[in-house]
């Protein structure tokens, strides 16, 4: 029989799983340094969502401090020697900070939030969060460079591109896009670790605010806003005013933004399609595969994404979305 969500909570776990989920949290941060974060963190999550909802929190936050320090260690006390990299005198320091309160926050944040919020929301605080300490840490790289973040990252970007041999005319592009694909990536983050965090709790039997099925999955009417003023943006971009090239730059970091956020809708519509089709799991899984390779070259899914808040290709009840995106799972007896 289901429950409401956050009045119950499973048992607490037996030792050998409180010590197996440790290792897969600690493993996690160890992926996010030898891998990338957007694979690493979301594992992490995982391991830290189980020892939250089995009653051992003290034991997750060992294991996010743990986790962060092995992982900082790997990296500067291994990784970067080997490399030969410069690195200032307190970026591990502050990298290693940064490393713990991400995964404070995908961890014991993520899994607190989900009882009481929906998948949406959560993943917004995150992606809201991720993205801040973010910016703190090239802040301070930046500061202790003694340059602006913006001449911080355009230095970076430089020495990229000279390994790959390739020009400012491509570079300049990109410098100018560097928030929006900060959040464009944290989103993507945030994504992965609320449905790693609501697959460990179904696991667990926790009562969870509802992670609907992709099919099912539609955004708030509301965020076309997004693309529309990121048009609008770009349009007073080419006003012969002197704010013109800022609001140029704003203008295409939110469409950035807005492409990843309807770029998941669009993916939701395709589901609903496989789903009508009844598709295999295999031949599914070719296809989602296939939308990512698509919308790397041209933005059809999310143009696809778009389209449907207005034409709701997939004959949803919108008038009752919001209430079934904030509905709960089932918990288990």
């Amino acid at each position: 029989m289901a429950r409401v969500a956050g009045n119950t909570a499973p048992g607490a776990l037996s030792g050998r799983r409180a010590v197996s989920l440790t290792l897969v949290a600690i493993m996690g941060a160890l992926t996010a340094v030898l891998i990338d974060p957007v694979i690493g963190l979301p594992i992490a999550a995982a391991g830290l969502a189980g020892l939250v909802y089995g009653r051992r929190m003290a034991v997750s936050i060992v294991a996010v401090i743990v986790g962060g320090l092995a992982a900082g260690g790997l990296l500067y006390g291994i990784i970067v020697p080997l490399l030969g990299s410069a690195v200032g005198a307190n970026e591990p320091y502050v990298y290693t900070a940064l490393l713990v309160i991400s995964l404070l926050i995908v961890g014991p944040l993520t899994a607190v939030l989900m009882r009481y919020r929906s998948a949406l929301e959560t993943m917004t605080v995150v992606t809201a969060l991720l993205t801040a300490f973010s910016v703190i840490e090239l802040s301070v790289y930046a500061a202790e460079a003694g340059q602006s973040v913006n001449a911080y990252v355009e230095a970076a970007v430089r020495a990229l591109f000279a390994q790959a041999e390739l020009g400012d005319e491509v570079m300049q592009p990109l410098v100018a896009l560097w928030p929006g694909a900060l959040v464009t990536v944290n989103g993507l983050t945030a994504v992965l670790v609320v449905f790693a965090v609501g697959a460990m709790g179904a696991r667990l039997g926790v009562a969870l605010k509802r992670i609907p099925p992709l099919a099912a999955f539609d955004l708030d009417v509301r965020m076309v806003v997004l693309p529309i003023v990121a048009i609008a943006l770009l349009a007073a971009g080419r006003l012969p005013v002197d704010l013109a090239p800022s609001l140029e730059i704003v203008g295409s970091n939110l469409l950035m933004v807005a492409r990843l956020v309807f770029f998941l809708q669009g993916v939701a519509v395709f589901a609903g399609l496989y789903e009508r089709a009844k598709f295999s799991r295999p031949v599914r899984i070719a296809g989602f595969v296939l939308l990512g390779v698509t919308e790397a070259f041209a933005p059809a899914v999310s143009l696809t994404g778009l389209a449907d808040m207005w034409l709701n290709l997939r004959r949803l009840p919108r008038e009752a979305s919001s209430s079934a995106q904030s509905g709960t799972t089932p918990e288990k007896d």
